[in-house]
């Protein structure tokens, strides 16, 4: 290679070293070169203290320990350092010790630093203590040299850093922001408050434009850490990004939004808090259902993507129970799937290494885990910390207004149908394998109720499908319904088609919109595998197709007064800390049972009164639950009294004006 070509290209000249002398560098010495553009144009290297152009390999000082030089633009402006390490002992000591450094080849034939010798004050204390137990004095000689080189390079700053990091006794440990560097060793745990979640990653390098231009927008100390997530299958590791704004003068490192963490005033707080988030979140992996409080990171509905190309999110609130499944939640949105690093292994569960992570590793787990409010409909990221057991309500089932017998029949059906052992196939493979319930009756009689206790009863997932979460379209409806069964299955959920009306009526020929959505309904139900509860008010336009997809049909009738005396009795001492309030006797439930409400209309009194007595400071009292009664009475008075005058209007219309003639 022509030597101006070398020269042309300042760090070309490296790759000549891959591998180099095994006798070079034995001197325990620094030759300083400065790389200057003559008068020609060229660059050229010169000695320091010498007039003399090198151009020859040869020329370098083959025997020099540290080989420095420092390269100059056409303006003659210091462009950058570069020094190189030859030293055999110190080549062994950095491998040894260090191990892997962002920005330096430990491995290469001599290891090359750019800029300041970070790595080296980094491990400082590592080197020296490496160095005490050293047996040959000459490796200990070169060892130390190279740490005096980096005293001598870095003195000002580690002055700087003695004096507010470990010196001074008034202040809390910190650094102005241009040596921020000296804090954050690359491979250490840093902290990162995010929307008031503590979260530690582990810190891979930092770096910043050095440019003094106040505009420039790479000013930031930019961090690459590294944290775990699940993919749905495996976990791995994943880069992101903090940064970490100019200030001007001293801040304390506890003031910094990220910082070390053993600089954080509360380290054994967190340590210990995010051990018990990390294995839960190891916990998490597959399908599981929770209950959840508190935001959460939604999916958006809309089809619409942001300009990045990636789905849009909005945070929600939720109170719930949900299903966590990460696989699922990444095929519904698959630019959300985690890219894990191509240069650390993958944590395999097919070969069981997520039970074997250190505790460093737990601690860098992800705050957030994937998947889907049953309530709300929508797929989210639930935070770790707020995702809870559910408390099943196991005497609900037993408390339904139902007949023993009819109660029995239900257990019957569920349990045979949820009997792994148990097999009945239709004629045609994949036919007849579901549990279909019809749940006929006037509204507020406990149909709703009566699907979310078999799920309680079962410790299955209840996943609730109204018409307008279908839509009216018959193929769009067909997708909507095969989609969300298909989850239901996946998840060994009881599926519950609440007023589900439009799909049962009877089919005319004057309709074919509504025929197209009867049709659809009846061939997904066929080959449903699953249980299915559905309700409906208006079983007289039932149509008769369905009378053989159906197991078991129960009528709900009108609620008697013993029926509405249980009703008051349950919700009334459900809300109460102590059982019965003393107030409840004979004669107020007697008063109470003769009033003509549905359960529901029940359950809404009682609601509105716990949260009068509630709001007042005060037990719940018959005077609050007569507030709500009045309420609900003052309501259907007006609705009726709207009524009259809507039917006035049709059965009296006001005559038509007269046209004026001019």
């Amino acid at each position: 290679m022509a030597s101006n070509a070398i020269l042309e290209e300042p760090f070309e000249f490296t790759k000549e070293f891959q591998n180099p002398d095994d006798t070079e560098g034995l001197t325990c010495e620094l030759k300083t070169y400065e790389a200057r553009y003559n008068s020609q144009g060229e660059r050229v290297n010169l000695q320091v203290g010498a007039r003399r152009q090198l151009e020859k390999k040869a020329d370098r000082d083959h025997d020099s320990a540290l080989i420095l030089t420092r390269y100059y633009g056409r303006d003659k402006e210091l462009e950058g350092t570069l020094l190189e390490i030859r030293s055999p002992y110190l080549k062994t000591a950095l491998r040894e010790v260090i191990k892997d450094y962002p920005g330096v080849n430990l491995y290469s034939g001599r290891i090359v630093l750019r800029e300041l010798p970070k790595c080296l004050f980094h491990y400082r204390k590592e080197l020296q203590s490496y160095g005490a137990t050293l047996h040959d004095p000459e490796a200990v000689r070169h060892v130390l040299f190279g740490l005096r080189y980096m005293y001598k390079t870095l003195h000002r700053e580690i002055s700087t850093y003695y004096n507010l990091m470990e010196i001074s006794n008034s202040l809390a440990p910190g650094l102005d922001f241009e040596n921020l560097w000296m804090a954050f060793r690359p491979g250490d745990l840093i902290h990162v408050m995010s929307d008031n979640v503590d979260r530690v990653l582990r810190q891979r390098s930092m770096s910043r434009c050095p440019c003094p231009q106040s505009q420039c927008t790479g000013r930031d100390w930019k961090l690459e850490a590294e944290n775990i997530l699940c993919n749905g299958k495996d976990f791995g590791y994943i880069t992101q990004t903090v940064s970490i704004a100019p200030y001007d003068g001293y801040r304390a490192l506890q003031n910094l939004h990220v910082l070390p963490l053993d600089y954080h005033p509360e380290k054994e707080r967190i340590t210990r808090n995010l051990l018990e988030r990390g294995r839960r979140f190891i916990s998490l992996l597959g399908v599981h259902y929770r209950w959840y409080e508190g935001a959460a990171l939604a999916l958006s509905e809309s089809s619409r993507n942001s300009a990045l190309g990636q789905p849009s999110m909005n945070s929600i609130t939720i109170r719930s129970r949900i299903m966590i499944d990460c696989e699922e939640f990444y095929v519904k949105a698959p630019k959300l799937k985690p890219q894990f690093s191509y240069s650390v292994r993958t944590i395999s569960t097919k070969s069981q290494d997520h039970h074997r992570l250190s505790d460093e590793d737990i601690l860098i787990c992800h705050y957030q885990i994937p998947g889907f409010s049953l309530v709300n409909k929508r797929w989210c990221y639930f935070e770790v910390d707020k995702i809870q057991d559910i408390e099943f309500n196991s005497g609900a089932f037993e408390a339904l207004m139902l007949s023993q017998e009819e109660k029995h029949m239900i257990n019957s059906l569920v349990k045979v149908h949820t009997d792994k052992g148990m097999h009945f196939d239709d004629v045609i493979r994949g036919k007849g394998k579901g549990m279909v319930f019809l749940l006929h009756g006037t509204t507020g009689v406990g149909k709703t109720l009566t699907a979310e206790s078999v799920a309680d009863h079962t410790r299955r997932p209840l996943y609730t499908i109204s018409s307008g979460d279908l839509g009216i379209n018959a193929t769009l409806v067909e997708d909507k319904l095969c989609s969300a069964l298909e989850l239901a299955t996946t998840w060994e959920a009881i599926v519950l088609i609440d007023e589900a009306d439009v799909f049962l009526e009877e089919r005319s020929p004057y309709d074919l919109e509504r025929n197209g959505l009867v049709s659809v309904f009846l061939r997904v139900l066929e080959y449903y595998e699953g249980i299915m509860f559905l309700t409906t008010n208006r079983i007289c336009a039932f149509d008769p197709a369905f009378k053989s997809r159906i197991h078991l049909a129960i009528r709900y009738p009108h609620l008697s007064p013993t029926c509405r005396r249980e009703l008051w009795k349950t919700f009334i001492t459900g809300g109460c800390p102590q059982n019965m309030p003393q107030w409840i006797d004979d004669s107020v439930l007697a008063k109470l049972e003769s009033q003509d409400l549905n359960g529901r209309q029940i359950k809404n009194i009682v609601r509105t009164a716990y949260a009068v007595a509630w709001s007042t400071g005060s037990e719940l009292a018959l005077k609050h639950i007569t507030m709500g009664l009045k309420a609900i009475r003052t309501f259907e008075a007006d609705l009726t009294e709207e009524a009259a005058k809507n039917n006035s209007q049709y059965d009296n219309p006001p005559a038509p004006k007269r046209p004026r003639h001019g």
